[in-house]
């Protein structure tokens, strides 16, 4: 459980006792701030609330849920991520370091009842706050271009994976999952809906990066606005919406493929057909955008 413990900490802002931690762990060299910057800060956000609540933002429901399964447990301060950073529950270190806490009062206590407890409260802290989203969070770092991150990724990967298989799982899904409201349709529900539901994974089942993004801009010739994701999937939309479509229902139905193994088995089906279920809805927007018939200005009517 110390290895998690470890794991957690190196998903942090670079550190200078990182270096032995990543040594003793067997990973790459540490990357400079600037990396981690690039790659965890800005797009990759290590916390449980932007996968699994409905807005893609830190905060709310799902981390509330976190904070309720820490008071349940008598814990009150929280041990967050430390140097500058706001400690938050639902942050991967956090969640990491609270599960070898636990693990270890489990091993130490002698009392039986309160031993069963303790298990069970780690089967719940793994299943609902941990393999809920950690299987599509470690699979966006694939080809990343970042060694450390691809290594850090993979062995956090296997290490909950062989951990998940002591463990006696829940034949339901985690709540959150369950709660996960699907992908706004803008036929019905509009525009802006859309768009924001575009960048909540639990609705959609997919993690888009900027550098997704840039890739889509990359890939189709379109403009590349600088700014915030939403500003920017708005652009591509209003210079053709039918080729941003089709781009986006291509990427969703590539991610269900990329998240189809990660994780427990439900959890991970889970995830895959929410991205399947999104690339059905982006290619019949595709479809209906490129069907349409143009639209004629009153001067050319004239």
């Amino acid at each position: 459980m110390e290895v998690l413990r470890a794991l957690g900490s190196l998903i942090e802002s670079p550190a200078a006792e990182h270096a032995r931690v990543a040594a003793a762990l067997g990973l790459p060299a540490v990357p400079a701030a600037a990396e981690h910057a690039r790659v965890v800060a800005q797009q990759r956000y290590p916390h449980a609330s932007v996968y699994l609540g409905a807005e893609g933002m830190m905060g709310g429901e799902a981390l509330d849920r976190v904070a309720g399964f820490r008071r349940a447990l008598g814990l009150r301060r929280q041990r967050g991520p430390q140097r500058g950073t706001t400690a938050s529950a639902d942050h991967l270190a956090s969640l990491l370091g609270l599960l070898a806490s636990v693990d270890e009062w489990r091993r130490e206590e002698s009392d039986g009842a309160r031993k069963a407890l303790l298990a069970q409260a780690r089967v719940t802290l793994v299943w609902e706050h941990l393999a809920s989203w950690t299987g599509p969070y470690l699979a966006s770092f694939e080809r990343c271009g970042a060694p450390f991150y691809e290594a850090w990724a993979s062995l956090l990967g296997d290490s909950l994976a062989r951990l998940g298989r002591k463990l006696a799982f829940p034949r339901y899904l985690p709540a959150a999952l369950r709660a996960a409201p699907e992908l706004a349709d803008p036929r019905r529900e509009g525009g802006a809906a859309f768009v924001g539901a575009l960048l909540a994974p639990a609705r959609t089942g997919v993690i888009l990066l900027r550098d997704d993004l840039l890739r889509l801009a990359d890939e189709t010739g379109l403009a590349c606005r600088a700014g915030e994701r939403r500003y920017v999937l708005n652009s591509f939309l209003a210079q053709d919406p039918g080729v941003a479509l089709a781009w986006l229902a291509a990427h969703a139905e590539n991610w269900s493929g990329r998240v189809a193994s990660a994780g427990p088995a439900p959890i991970a089906r889970w995830w895959t057909e929410r991205a399947k279920a999104t690339a059905r809805v982006l290619r019949e927007l595709a479809t209906d955008v490129q069907n349409a018939p143009p639209v004629t200005s009153s001067a050319e009517v004239r």
